[in-house]
């Protein structure tokens, strides 16, 4: 693998960074992709046994906690690692075969919110203060301008969270579909420089957001931010089309342009052009650094029974160092949080 070296970032200006990848590269590298050993299984499910005994059975104690009340033990180390992919490596790091049916809930639990406490600062996911997201098929519309796609089955576009970095545990898989999708933003940038300079401008300069109603009273219920930024020599990205879509159809806001759609357009084509892809397991976790990759999922069928229906653990951080936080993120720094916000750890959707 060779090692590429981190140059200053300007607009206009190729992107030379680690995070750089093609789909093809990706697929090819093992750096990123981080398999349990025997040891640290182990030493995991006897911390997270303790600490669940600890909890009398409700998650949210966890919220109390710090990160010192959790030794990690071996793994440790492999959170470190998974912590240097993300900030100044591929931007993506995968940890495969999180003993799962050796885990209560509870328990599977703990271990994914200790390991969000030794990486950074949990954040809420939604107005009811959900600091673990499920995203799961809840019965939502994907286009309604108020519902969020990762409560939806359907195909979503590729698109970052509105956090430093996300990560996902698999709970359970659906019973087809729900392939995982990921691409480096700094190598869509680099096609764009390529061949379409033209649409820098467009992509450089603001487009609104929705906020999807999850604001105050009187709030505008926009907000804006570049999907191309150069921050502190640094180039972070922000892209989600439905987001960006829905933000200027709101009446308020101004419509948008016929070269801002086709910027997202051409965005979203070399995004299917230069993804890798992979199928999530049960006991998988994937971390993304939102400023330098984006995602999504295909479409999925899921189970009839509720108990096996397909769910995903969502974890939004912020994390010490990392990359500066575009206007998108920032509008975010602290996580969904308004008045009514009260947050909580649900082991169970709607539970």
């Amino acid at each position: 693998m060779n090692v590429v070296s981190r140059q200053e970032a300007a607009i206009g200006r190729p992107a030379v960074d680690p995070a750089d990848w093609t789909g093809a590269d990706l697929t090819a590298r093992t750096d990123w992709r981080l398999g349990a050993s025997a040891a640290e299984a182990a030493h995991l499910v006897d911390m997270a046994r303790a600490a669940a005994a600890r909890l009398d059975g409700d998650p949210n104690r966890l919220l109390a906690a710090d990160r010192s009340d959790f030794d990690l033990g071996p793994f440790a180390d492999t959170v470190e690692a998974m912590l240097g992919l993300l900030r100044d490596g591929p931007g993506i790091a995968l940890y495969r075969g999180l003993p799962m049916d050796d885990l209560s809930p509870l328990e599977a639990m703990v271990v994914y919110w200790a390991m969000g406490l030794h990486m950074g600062t949990a954040q809420s996911n939604n107005p009811e203060g959900d600091m673990i997201g499920h995203v799961l098929d809840a019965g939502r519309d994907y286009d309604h301008p108020k519902h969020r796609g990762y409560q939806t089955s359907a195909t979503m576009d590729f698109h970052c969270d509105q956090t430093d970095a996300v990560g996902l545990l698999c709970v359970h898989t659906p019973k087809s579909g729900g392939l995982s999708k990921v691409v480096s933003s700094l190598r869509l940038y680099n096609e764009v420089l390529q061949r379409r300079p033209d649409l820098l401008d467009v992509l450089s300069g603001p487009y609104c957001w929705t906020k999807h109603g999850e604001m105050e009273a009187g709030e505008r219920p926009y907000y804006e931010s570049p999907v191309f930024n150069a921050l502190d020599g640094r180039l972070c990205i922000a892209f989600g089309p439905q987001h960006m879509i829905k933000g200027h159809a709101l009446p308020d806001a101004p419509d948008m342009t016929a070269r801002q759609q086709e910027a997202i357009d051409v965005m979203s084509d070399l995004a299917e052009e230069h993804h890798a892809a992979m199928q999530f397991e049960r006991g998988d976790i994937q971390f993304l650094n939102n400023y330098t990759a984006l995602h999504t999922r295909t479409a999925f069928e899921d189970w009839p029974e509720p108990e096996r229906k397909r769910v995903l653990w969502r974890l939004w951080l912020r994390i010490p160092g990392f990359r500066p936080a575009t206007p998108y993120s920032a509008q975010w720094a602290s996580g969904v949080n308004l008045e009514r916000t009260r947050q909580q750890i649900r082991l169970v959707y709607g539970g």
